[in-house]
Protein backbone atom coordinates (compact mmCIF):
# COMPACT_ATOMS: atom_id res chain seq x y z
CA UNK A 1 0.00 0.00 0.00
CA UNK A 2 0.96 3.57 -0.68
CA UNK A 3 3.18 5.23 2.22
CA UNK A 4 1.51 8.77 3.10
CA UNK A 5 3.57 10.14 5.55
CA UNK A 6 3.88 13.61 4.70
CA UNK A 7 6.15 15.74 6.84
CA UNK A 8 7.16 19.85 6.47
CA UNK A 9 9.50 19.35 3.55
CA UNK A 10 7.63 16.70 1.90
CA UNK A 11 4.34 19.11 1.91
CA UNK A 12 6.57 21.84 0.11
CA UNK A 13 8.07 19.60 -2.35
CA UNK A 14 4.55 18.60 -2.86
CA UNK A 15 3.15 21.91 -3.29
CA UNK A 16 6.13 22.56 -6.11
CA UNK A 17 5.48 19.43 -8.05
CA UNK A 18 1.29 20.40 -8.70
CA UNK A 19 2.42 22.28 -11.61
CA UNK A 20 1.69 21.21 -15.42
CA UNK A 21 3.10 21.79 -18.48
CA UNK A 22 5.03 24.58 -17.03
CA UNK A 23 7.25 22.61 -14.25
CA UNK A 24 10.16 22.40 -15.70
CA UNK A 25 10.53 26.40 -16.52
CA UNK A 26 14.32 27.50 -15.44
CA UNK A 27 12.47 30.53 -14.18
CA UNK A 28 10.30 28.48 -11.89
CA UNK A 29 11.75 25.98 -8.73
CA UNK A 30 9.83 23.15 -8.68
CA UNK A 31 10.46 22.76 -5.06
CA UNK A 32 9.64 26.12 -4.04
CA UNK A 33 6.01 25.92 -2.67
CA UNK A 34 3.85 29.20 -3.45
CA UNK A 35 0.61 30.11 -2.02
CA UNK A 36 -0.62 29.92 -5.14
CA UNK A 37 0.13 26.44 -5.20
CA UNK A 38 -0.79 25.26 -1.46
CA UNK A 39 -3.90 23.17 -1.11
CA UNK A 40 -5.64 22.17 2.42
CA UNK A 41 -4.92 18.75 1.56
CA UNK A 42 -1.04 19.80 1.42
CA UNK A 43 -1.15 21.87 4.82
CA UNK A 44 -3.08 19.46 6.89
CA UNK A 45 -0.60 16.40 6.94
CA UNK A 46 2.32 18.00 8.07
CA UNK A 47 0.67 20.30 11.04
CA UNK A 48 -0.99 16.65 12.62
CA UNK A 49 2.26 15.26 12.26
CA UNK A 50 3.24 18.46 14.21
CA UNK A 51 1.02 17.44 16.80
CA UNK A 52 1.51 14.08 17.40
CA UNK A 53 5.12 15.01 17.74
CA UNK A 54 4.07 17.38 20.27
CA UNK A 55 2.21 15.14 22.00
CA UNK A 56 4.56 12.58 22.91
CA UNK A 57 8.37 13.44 21.79
CA UNK A 58 9.84 15.62 25.23
CA UNK A 59 11.50 14.31 28.20
CA UNK A 60 10.15 17.68 29.68
CA UNK A 61 6.46 15.92 29.69
CA UNK A 62 7.32 12.82 30.70
CA UNK A 63 8.85 13.85 34.01
CA UNK A 64 5.90 16.34 34.56
CA UNK A 65 3.65 13.69 34.34
CA UNK A 66 5.91 11.58 36.87
CA UNK A 67 5.97 8.48 34.28
CA UNK A 68 9.35 8.83 33.80
CA UNK A 69 12.90 9.70 35.86
CA UNK A 70 16.22 9.91 34.82
CA UNK A 71 18.41 6.49 34.96
CA UNK A 72 21.66 5.70 36.56
CA UNK A 73 23.59 5.84 33.38
CA UNK A 74 23.61 9.25 32.74
CA UNK A 75 24.33 12.52 34.99
CA UNK A 76 23.42 16.12 34.26
CA UNK A 77 20.93 19.11 35.97
CA UNK A 78 17.90 17.49 35.23
CA UNK A 79 15.67 20.69 35.62
CA UNK A 80 12.63 19.34 35.34
CA UNK A 81 13.42 16.80 38.36
CA UNK A 82 14.78 19.45 40.12
CA UNK A 83 12.43 22.36 40.14
CA UNK A 84 15.22 24.90 38.61
CA UNK A 85 13.30 24.75 34.92
CA UNK A 86 14.52 27.97 32.90
CA UNK A 87 13.33 30.21 30.17
CA UNK A 88 15.64 28.79 27.77
CA UNK A 89 14.21 25.06 28.32
CA UNK A 90 10.33 26.39 26.77
CA UNK A 91 11.77 28.04 23.48
CA UNK A 92 10.94 24.88 21.18
CA UNK A 93 7.56 24.51 22.84
CA UNK A 94 6.24 27.63 22.43
CA UNK A 95 8.07 28.43 18.89
CA UNK A 96 6.51 24.82 17.95
CA UNK A 97 2.76 25.69 19.30
CA UNK A 98 2.60 29.30 17.03
CA UNK A 99 4.41 28.07 14.20
CA UNK A 100 1.86 25.04 13.85
CA UNK A 101 -1.26 27.36 14.46
CA UNK A 102 0.23 29.79 12.04
CA UNK A 103 0.12 27.07 9.59
CA UNK A 104 -3.40 26.23 10.22
CA UNK A 105 -4.73 29.62 10.51
CA UNK A 106 -3.48 29.54 7.16
CA UNK A 107 -5.03 26.44 6.36
CA UNK A 108 -8.26 27.95 7.83
CA UNK A 109 -8.30 31.02 5.45
CA UNK A 110 -7.75 29.12 2.31
CA UNK A 111 -10.27 26.59 3.66
CA UNK A 112 -12.70 29.82 3.94
CA UNK A 113 -11.71 31.03 0.17
CA UNK A 114 -12.53 27.62 -1.22
CA UNK A 115 -15.77 27.57 0.59
CA UNK A 116 -14.73 24.31 2.70
CA UNK A 117 -16.16 24.18 5.86
CA UNK A 118 -15.07 20.53 6.49
CA UNK A 119 -11.27 22.19 6.17
CA UNK A 120 -12.24 24.83 8.50
CA UNK A 121 -13.91 23.21 11.09
CA UNK A 122 -10.64 20.56 11.52
CA UNK A 123 -8.45 23.73 11.11
CA UNK A 124 -10.24 25.26 14.32
CA UNK A 125 -10.61 21.47 16.33
CA UNK A 126 -6.75 21.82 15.77
CA UNK A 127 -5.85 24.91 16.81
CA UNK A 128 -7.95 24.59 20.10
CA UNK A 129 -5.64 21.47 21.35
CA UNK A 130 -2.84 23.76 20.73
CA UNK A 131 -4.30 27.02 22.39
CA UNK A 132 -5.88 24.75 24.87
CA UNK A 133 -2.29 23.36 25.88
CA UNK A 134 -0.57 26.95 25.91
CA UNK A 135 -3.04 28.41 28.22
CA UNK A 136 -2.44 25.10 30.50
CA UNK A 137 1.44 25.37 30.23
CA UNK A 138 1.64 29.23 30.70
CA UNK A 139 -2.03 30.57 31.74
CA UNK A 140 -2.10 34.21 29.87
CA UNK A 141 -0.45 34.10 26.33
CA UNK A 142 -1.00 36.05 23.12
CA UNK A 143 -4.53 35.24 21.64
CA UNK A 144 -6.25 37.58 19.88
CA UNK A 145 -3.33 38.91 18.03
CA UNK A 146 -1.31 35.93 17.58
CA UNK A 147 0.06 34.56 14.45
CA UNK A 148 -0.86 37.95 12.29
CA UNK A 149 2.86 39.51 12.37
CA UNK A 150 1.59 41.80 9.51
CA UNK A 151 -0.22 43.72 11.93
CA UNK A 152 1.31 42.71 15.37
CA UNK A 153 4.60 42.42 15.38
CA UNK A 154 4.77 42.25 19.32
CA UNK A 155 1.36 40.54 20.43
CA UNK A 156 -0.99 41.26 23.19
CA UNK A 157 -1.53 38.81 26.47
CA UNK A 158 -4.92 37.47 26.76
CA UNK A 159 -6.28 36.19 29.63
CA UNK A 160 -6.20 32.80 30.46
CA UNK A 161 -10.20 32.38 31.22
CA UNK A 162 -11.09 34.86 27.98
CA UNK A 163 -8.76 32.38 25.93
CA UNK A 164 -10.83 29.21 27.38
CA UNK A 165 -14.51 30.87 26.93
CA UNK A 166 -13.37 31.35 23.53
CA UNK A 167 -11.95 28.16 22.38
CA UNK A 168 -15.01 26.28 24.03
CA UNK A 169 -16.92 27.98 21.48
CA UNK A 170 -14.74 27.93 18.83
CA UNK A 171 -14.79 23.76 19.85
CA UNK A 172 -18.66 23.55 19.71
CA UNK A 173 -19.05 25.49 16.36
CA UNK A 174 -16.53 23.19 14.54
CA UNK A 175 -18.16 20.28 16.32
CA UNK A 176 -21.63 21.63 14.87
CA UNK A 177 -20.08 22.21 11.42
CA UNK A 178 -18.60 18.30 10.81
CA UNK A 179 -22.35 16.39 12.46
CA UNK A 180 -24.34 18.89 9.83
CA UNK A 181 -21.62 17.91 6.72
CA UNK A 182 -23.06 15.77 4.61
CA UNK A 183 -19.92 14.79 2.27
CA UNK A 184 -16.35 15.04 2.87
CA UNK A 185 -13.81 16.89 0.55
CA UNK A 186 -12.47 13.89 -1.80
CA UNK A 187 -8.63 14.61 -1.12
CA UNK A 188 -9.46 14.61 2.34
CA UNK A 189 -9.24 10.76 3.34
CA UNK A 190 -5.84 10.59 1.43
CA UNK A 191 -4.43 13.91 3.29
CA UNK A 192 -6.13 13.05 6.88
CA UNK A 193 -3.51 10.80 8.96
CA UNK A 194 -5.93 11.32 12.63
CA UNK A 195 -9.38 10.21 11.41
CA UNK A 196 -8.84 9.16 7.92
CA UNK A 197 -11.33 11.22 6.43
CA UNK A 198 -14.01 9.71 8.59
CA UNK A 199 -16.45 12.75 9.66
CA UNK A 200 -18.45 10.97 11.97
CA UNK A 201 -15.67 10.08 13.62
CA UNK A 202 -13.82 13.87 13.43
CA UNK A 203 -17.32 15.40 14.85
CA UNK A 204 -16.82 12.63 18.00
CA UNK A 205 -13.26 13.55 18.00
CA UNK A 206 -14.55 17.59 17.96
CA UNK A 207 -17.15 17.05 21.31
CA UNK A 208 -14.62 15.10 22.84
CA UNK A 209 -12.12 17.80 22.88
CA UNK A 210 -14.80 20.05 24.18
CA UNK A 211 -15.68 18.10 26.55
CA UNK A 212 -12.08 18.00 27.73
CA UNK A 213 -12.13 21.46 28.37
CA UNK A 214 -15.43 21.65 29.72
CA UNK A 215 -14.18 19.37 32.70
CA UNK A 216 -11.07 21.07 32.72
CA UNK A 217 -12.89 24.15 33.87
CA UNK A 218 -15.25 22.48 35.85
CA UNK A 219 -14.28 22.97 38.80
CA UNK A 220 -14.62 27.00 38.76
CA UNK A 221 -18.10 27.21 36.96
CA UNK A 222 -21.08 25.32 36.33
CA UNK A 223 -20.38 23.56 32.70
CA UNK A 224 -23.56 20.84 33.92
CA UNK A 225 -25.57 22.18 30.66
CA UNK A 226 -22.98 22.12 28.20
CA UNK A 227 -21.71 18.82 29.00
CA UNK A 228 -25.34 17.34 29.15
CA UNK A 229 -25.52 18.62 25.71
CA UNK A 230 -22.65 17.07 24.30
CA UNK A 231 -21.42 13.51 26.26
CA UNK A 232 -23.68 11.53 24.20
CA UNK A 233 -21.94 12.59 21.40
CA UNK A 234 -18.14 11.76 21.89
CA UNK A 235 -15.72 9.00 21.35
CA UNK A 236 -17.16 5.71 23.02
CA UNK A 237 -15.21 4.85 26.03
CA UNK A 238 -14.15 1.72 23.65
CA UNK A 239 -13.34 4.11 20.75
CA UNK A 240 -9.55 4.41 19.80
CA UNK A 241 -8.39 7.20 17.40
CA UNK A 242 -5.13 6.08 16.16
CA UNK A 243 -2.98 8.15 13.91
CA UNK A 244 -1.50 6.53 11.13
CA UNK A 245 1.02 8.61 8.80
CA UNK A 246 1.84 5.91 7.00
CA UNK A 247 4.87 5.27 9.03
CA UNK A 248 7.88 3.07 7.91
CA UNK A 249 11.02 1.93 9.16
CA UNK A 250 13.17 4.74 8.74
CA UNK A 251 14.77 7.52 10.37
CA UNK A 252 12.25 10.30 11.47
CA UNK A 253 9.80 8.29 9.86
CA UNK A 254 8.61 5.55 13.00
CA UNK A 255 6.18 5.50 14.98
CA UNK A 256 6.83 9.06 17.07
CA UNK A 257 7.34 6.91 21.13
CA UNK A 258 8.93 4.85 19.83
CA UNK A 259 11.72 6.29 18.05
CA UNK A 260 11.76 8.63 20.71
CA UNK A 261 12.24 6.34 23.78
CA UNK A 262 12.92 2.56 21.68
CA UNK A 263 14.76 2.04 19.39
CA UNK A 264 16.25 3.57 16.42
CA UNK A 265 16.18 1.78 12.39
CA UNK A 266 18.87 -0.39 13.08
CA UNK A 267 17.11 -1.60 16.42
CA UNK A 268 20.14 -0.33 18.50
CA UNK A 269 18.86 1.25 21.59
CA UNK A 270 17.95 5.50 21.48
CA UNK A 271 19.14 7.94 24.43
CA UNK A 272 16.30 7.97 25.96
CA UNK A 273 15.56 4.67 26.56
CA UNK A 274 18.99 4.46 28.47
CA UNK A 275 18.26 8.10 29.82
CA UNK A 276 14.59 7.84 31.39
CA UNK A 277 13.07 4.79 33.33
CA UNK A 278 9.90 4.32 34.87
CA UNK A 279 9.47 5.61 37.99
CA UNK A 280 8.30 4.36 41.30
CA UNK A 281 5.23 5.56 41.72
CA UNK A 282 3.91 4.23 38.19
CA UNK A 283 5.89 0.58 39.16
CA UNK A 284 4.35 0.14 42.24
CA UNK A 285 0.93 1.28 41.59
CA UNK A 286 0.83 -1.79 38.92
CA UNK A 287 2.91 -4.21 40.72
CA UNK A 288 1.19 -3.96 44.07
CA UNK A 289 -2.52 -4.14 42.45
CA UNK A 290 -1.57 -7.13 40.34
CA UNK A 291 -2.33 -5.30 37.32
CA UNK A 292 -1.55 -6.72 33.92
CA UNK A 293 0.14 -3.75 32.35
CA UNK A 294 3.14 -4.09 33.57
CA UNK A 295 4.56 -6.35 31.72
CA UNK A 296 3.83 -3.68 29.19
CA UNK A 297 4.70 -0.45 30.58
CA UNK A 298 7.58 -1.79 31.82
CA UNK A 299 10.72 -4.42 31.62
CA UNK A 300 12.18 -6.31 34.60
CA UNK A 301 15.73 -5.54 35.83
CA UNK A 302 18.22 -7.82 35.01
CA UNK A 303 20.10 -7.95 37.82
CA UNK A 304 18.98 -8.36 41.46
CA UNK A 305 22.59 -7.02 43.28
CA UNK A 306 22.57 -5.76 46.83
CA UNK A 307 23.17 -3.02 48.63
CA UNK A 308 27.39 -2.63 48.27
CA UNK A 309 26.37 -3.43 44.33
CA UNK A 310 24.23 -1.07 43.18
CA UNK A 311 24.45 1.80 45.49
CA UNK A 312 20.89 1.76 46.91
CA UNK A 313 18.75 0.55 49.80
CA UNK A 314 15.63 -0.87 48.70
CA UNK A 315 13.42 -2.18 51.40
CA UNK A 316 14.05 -5.85 52.08
CA UNK A 317 10.85 -6.84 50.47
CA UNK A 318 12.11 -5.80 47.56
CA UNK A 319 15.22 -7.31 47.17
CA UNK A 320 14.28 -10.08 45.09
CA UNK A 321 11.84 -8.25 43.17
CA UNK A 322 12.09 -7.61 39.42
CA UNK A 323 10.38 -4.63 38.64
CA UNK A 324 11.30 -1.82 40.93
CA UNK A 325 11.25 1.74 39.32
CA UNK A 326 13.69 4.61 40.18
CA UNK A 327 12.38 7.26 42.61
CA UNK A 328 11.05 10.18 40.80
CA UNK A 329 13.77 12.50 40.75
CA UNK A 330 16.64 10.58 42.84
CA UNK A 331 19.98 11.44 42.11
CA UNK A 332 22.25 8.70 41.56
CA UNK A 333 19.71 5.83 41.09
CA UNK A 334 21.36 2.28 40.25
CA UNK A 335 22.49 1.88 36.28
CA UNK A 336 19.89 -0.03 34.05
CA UNK A 337 20.46 -3.22 34.85
CA UNK A 338 19.26 -2.57 38.66
CA UNK A 339 16.23 -1.22 37.34
CA UNK A 340 12.87 -1.63 35.39
CA UNK A 341 13.40 0.36 32.45
CA UNK A 342 10.69 1.67 30.04
CA UNK A 343 8.35 -1.59 28.55
CA UNK A 344 9.14 -2.83 25.18
CA UNK A 345 5.23 -3.78 25.25
CA UNK A 346 4.49 -0.19 25.29
CA UNK A 347 6.85 1.15 23.14
CA UNK A 348 6.45 -1.88 20.48
CA UNK A 349 3.01 -2.87 21.39
CA UNK A 350 4.83 -6.69 21.46
CA UNK A 351 8.09 -7.93 21.48
CA UNK A 352 8.37 -7.26 17.48
CA UNK A 353 11.02 -3.97 16.78
CA UNK A 354 9.93 -4.28 13.42
CA UNK A 355 6.25 -3.96 13.83
CA UNK A 356 6.72 -1.69 17.10
CA UNK A 357 8.29 1.06 14.55
CA UNK A 358 5.33 1.25 11.71
CA UNK A 359 2.48 0.85 14.78
CA UNK A 360 -0.32 3.91 14.80
CA UNK A 361 0.04 6.43 17.30
CA UNK A 362 -2.90 6.61 19.52
CA UNK A 363 -4.26 10.36 18.52
CA UNK A 364 -6.86 10.47 21.40
CA UNK A 365 -8.67 7.24 23.57
CA UNK A 366 -12.09 6.54 24.27
CA UNK A 367 -11.18 5.50 28.01
CA UNK A 368 -10.07 8.97 28.60
CA UNK A 369 -13.43 10.69 27.49
CA UNK A 370 -14.75 7.34 29.57
CA UNK A 371 -12.87 8.63 32.67
CA UNK A 372 -14.27 12.25 32.09
CA UNK A 373 -17.90 11.01 32.08
CA UNK A 374 -16.82 9.06 35.12
CA UNK A 375 -16.16 11.84 36.85
CA UNK A 376 -18.86 13.61 35.27
CA UNK A 377 -22.07 11.45 36.61
CA UNK A 378 -20.39 10.96 39.89
CA UNK A 379 -20.56 14.65 40.15
CA UNK A 380 -23.90 15.31 39.42
CA UNK A 381 -22.82 16.86 36.11
CA UNK A 382 -24.62 14.24 33.54
CA UNK A 383 -27.76 12.17 34.55
CA UNK A 384 -26.99 8.67 36.39
CA UNK A 385 -25.75 8.91 39.47
CA UNK A 386 -23.55 5.85 40.91
CA UNK A 387 -24.51 3.66 38.32
CA UNK A 388 -23.68 5.40 35.39
CA UNK A 389 -19.99 6.34 36.50
CA UNK A 390 -19.32 2.90 37.71
CA UNK A 391 -20.47 1.87 34.05
CA UNK A 392 -18.23 4.62 32.60
CA UNK A 393 -15.40 3.79 35.06
CA UNK A 394 -15.20 -0.03 34.53
CA UNK A 395 -15.77 0.36 30.57
CA UNK A 396 -12.74 2.67 30.15
CA UNK A 397 -10.40 0.82 32.32
CA UNK A 398 -11.45 -2.43 30.30
CA UNK A 399 -10.84 -0.37 27.02
CA UNK A 400 -7.54 1.29 28.46
CA UNK A 401 -6.31 -2.40 28.82
CA UNK A 402 -7.51 -3.90 25.55
CA UNK A 403 -4.90 -0.97 23.70
CA UNK A 404 -2.30 -2.82 25.27
CA UNK A 405 -3.69 -6.58 24.51
CA UNK A 406 -0.85 -8.16 22.28
CA UNK A 407 1.94 -7.20 24.49
CA UNK A 408 -0.70 -9.02 27.55
CA UNK A 409 -0.88 -11.86 26.02
CA UNK A 410 2.71 -12.59 24.27
CA UNK A 411 4.75 -15.04 25.50
CA UNK A 412 7.37 -14.31 27.81
CA UNK A 413 10.23 -15.48 26.38
CA UNK A 414 9.85 -13.27 22.78
CA UNK A 415 10.92 -10.01 24.79
CA UNK A 416 14.66 -9.31 24.58
CA UNK A 417 16.09 -6.78 27.08
CA UNK A 418 16.58 -2.70 26.20
CA UNK A 419 19.69 -4.08 24.43
CA UNK A 420 18.08 -6.55 22.54
CA UNK A 421 20.80 -8.73 23.22
CA UNK A 422 19.13 -11.56 25.42
CA UNK A 423 15.72 -12.87 26.32
CA UNK A 424 14.19 -10.98 29.19
CA UNK A 425 14.58 -12.18 33.11
CA UNK A 426 11.69 -12.54 35.25
CA UNK A 427 9.38 -10.70 32.88
CA UNK A 428 5.86 -11.23 34.06
CA UNK A 429 3.53 -13.95 33.21
CA UNK A 430 1.29 -13.26 29.79
CA UNK A 431 -2.61 -13.02 30.40
CA UNK A 432 -4.41 -16.71 29.82
CA UNK A 433 -7.53 -15.26 28.38
CA UNK A 434 -8.87 -11.58 26.82
CA UNK A 435 -7.86 -7.94 27.99
CA UNK A 436 -11.49 -7.73 28.73
CA UNK A 437 -11.57 -10.72 30.62
CA UNK A 438 -8.38 -9.87 32.59
CA UNK A 439 -9.82 -6.01 32.84
CA UNK A 440 -13.07 -7.44 34.80
CA UNK A 441 -10.71 -9.81 37.12
CA UNK A 442 -8.58 -6.81 37.97
CA UNK A 443 -11.64 -4.93 38.70
CA UNK A 444 -13.26 -7.35 40.79
CA UNK A 445 -10.07 -7.86 43.33
CA UNK A 446 -10.58 -7.38 46.80
CA UNK A 447 -9.17 -3.76 47.19
CA UNK A 448 -10.94 -0.63 47.53
CA UNK A 449 -7.91 0.53 45.18
CA UNK A 450 -10.02 -0.73 41.83
CA UNK A 451 -13.05 -2.32 43.13
CA UNK A 452 -15.80 0.07 42.93
CA UNK A 453 -17.86 -1.52 45.00
CA UNK A 454 -15.86 -1.91 47.60
CA UNK A 455 -14.98 2.32 47.67
CA UNK A 456 -16.30 3.56 50.92
CA UNK A 457 -17.38 7.24 49.70
CA UNK A 458 -17.37 9.27 46.34
CA UNK A 459 -14.03 10.78 47.25
CA UNK A 460 -12.46 7.02 46.73
CA UNK A 461 -14.90 6.14 43.52
CA UNK A 462 -12.94 9.89 42.61
CA UNK A 463 -9.18 8.29 43.20
CA UNK A 464 -9.92 5.45 41.51
CA UNK A 465 -11.23 7.10 38.34
CA UNK A 466 -8.31 9.89 38.58
CA UNK A 467 -5.61 7.09 39.07
CA UNK A 468 -6.60 5.03 36.49
CA UNK A 469 -6.93 7.78 34.12
CA UNK A 470 -3.91 8.70 35.10
CA UNK A 471 -1.92 5.15 34.27
CA UNK A 472 -4.24 5.33 30.75
CA UNK A 473 -2.00 8.47 29.42
CA UNK A 474 1.05 6.26 30.33
CA UNK A 475 2.49 5.96 26.42
CA UNK A 476 0.72 8.57 24.55
CA UNK A 477 0.07 11.67 26.26
CA UNK A 478 1.78 12.65 29.26
CA UNK A 479 0.85 16.19 28.90
CA UNK A 480 -2.67 15.86 29.58
CA UNK A 481 -1.60 13.34 31.98
CA UNK A 482 -0.02 16.33 33.84
CA UNK A 483 -2.69 18.64 33.28
CA UNK A 484 -5.57 16.58 34.46
CA UNK A 485 -3.43 15.72 37.70
CA UNK A 486 -3.18 19.24 38.09
CA UNK A 487 -7.05 20.07 37.85
CA UNK A 488 -7.80 17.06 40.40
CA UNK A 489 -4.53 16.60 42.31
CA UNK A 490 -5.17 13.05 42.21
CA UNK A 491 -3.50 10.60 42.44
CA UNK A 492 -1.45 11.85 44.94
CA UNK A 493 2.29 12.04 43.19
CA UNK A 494 5.39 12.67 45.58
CA UNK A 495 7.15 15.91 44.54
CA UNK A 496 10.62 15.16 43.63
CA UNK A 497 14.01 13.37 45.65
CA UNK A 498 16.10 15.35 44.00
CA UNK A 499 18.92 16.93 46.07
CA UNK A 500 18.22 20.38 46.59
CA UNK A 501 15.16 20.76 44.80
CA UNK A 502 13.59 23.76 44.90
CA UNK A 503 10.72 22.85 46.83
CA UNK A 504 10.53 19.48 48.19
CA UNK A 505 7.23 19.54 48.73
CA UNK A 506 4.76 20.74 45.94
CA UNK A 507 5.26 19.70 42.49
CA UNK A 508 5.30 22.00 38.95
CA UNK A 509 2.01 23.76 38.27
CA UNK A 510 2.71 26.26 35.33
CA UNK A 511 5.77 26.91 33.78
CA UNK A 512 7.98 29.91 32.84
CA UNK A 513 7.39 31.96 29.97
CA UNK A 514 10.23 31.13 27.45
CA UNK A 515 13.38 33.05 26.54
CA UNK A 516 12.68 34.25 23.16
CA UNK A 517 9.60 35.62 24.24
CA UNK A 518 10.93 37.52 26.74
CA UNK A 519 14.04 38.56 24.29
CA UNK A 520 11.14 39.81 21.65
CA UNK A 521 7.72 40.44 23.63
CA UNK A 522 8.74 40.84 26.99
CA UNK A 523 6.85 44.57 27.34
CA UNK A 524 3.40 42.41 27.19
CA UNK A 525 4.72 39.69 29.53
CA UNK A 526 2.47 40.51 32.84
CA UNK A 527 4.50 42.07 35.20
CA UNK A 528 3.41 40.21 37.82
CA UNK A 529 4.02 37.06 35.77
CA UNK A 530 8.08 37.52 34.82
CA UNK A 531 9.94 35.68 37.53
CA UNK A 532 6.97 33.75 38.83
CA UNK A 533 7.21 30.83 41.73
CA UNK A 534 6.73 27.44 39.03
CA UNK A 535 4.99 25.57 42.18
CA UNK A 536 2.63 28.00 43.62
CA UNK A 537 1.11 30.33 40.57
CA UNK A 538 -1.99 28.23 39.35
CA UNK A 539 -3.87 29.45 36.02
CA UNK A 540 -7.31 29.60 36.48
CA UNK A 541 -8.80 26.06 36.84
CA UNK A 542 -6.27 24.74 39.22
CA UNK A 543 -7.96 25.76 42.56
CA UNK A 544 -4.76 24.75 44.53
CA UNK A 545 -1.30 23.18 44.23
CA UNK A 546 -1.20 20.89 47.84
CA UNK A 547 1.65 19.80 49.79
CA UNK A 548 3.01 16.27 48.89
CA UNK A 549 5.30 13.93 50.88
CA UNK A 550 8.96 13.92 49.06
CA UNK A 551 9.50 10.81 46.89
CA UNK A 552 11.37 8.22 49.44
CA UNK A 553 15.24 7.48 48.24
CA UNK A 554 16.12 3.84 48.05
Amino acid sequence: MKKIFIYAVAALMTAGLTGCHDWLDVNHDPNNATPDRLTEAIMLPAQQYAILNNMTNSTYAWCLSHFLTKSGDYSGSYTFLSGQVMPQNLDSWWETYYYVNWNLKTMHELAVTNEQPVYQAISEILQVILYQRMVDIWGDIPYTEACDPDNFTQPKYDDAKTIYDDLLTRAHNAAQTLEQATEAPGDLAAADIICHGDLSLWTRVAYSIELRLLMRVSNVQDVTQQVQAIYQKCLAPEENVDAQPGYMAETDKMNIFFQSYGWDKNSSPVTNLRQYCPTTVLVDMLRDNNDPRLRVYADPRQSLGNDEEVGINYPSNLATERYIGIPFGQMNPPGLEYATTTGRGILAGGSDLASGMVRASTFMAGAEVGFLLAEAALRGIIPGGDAAARDYYERSVISAMKRHEAAMQEPSENFMDWRNTSPLVGMADPISGSAEQEARSYLSQNSDFMNWTRMSDNNAKLNAICTQKWLAFMGYNPLEAWFEHRRTDLPELPSSCWSGVVNPNHNICLLPYPQTERNLNMDNIPSSEVNRDIFSTLVFWDLENPVVPQTAVY
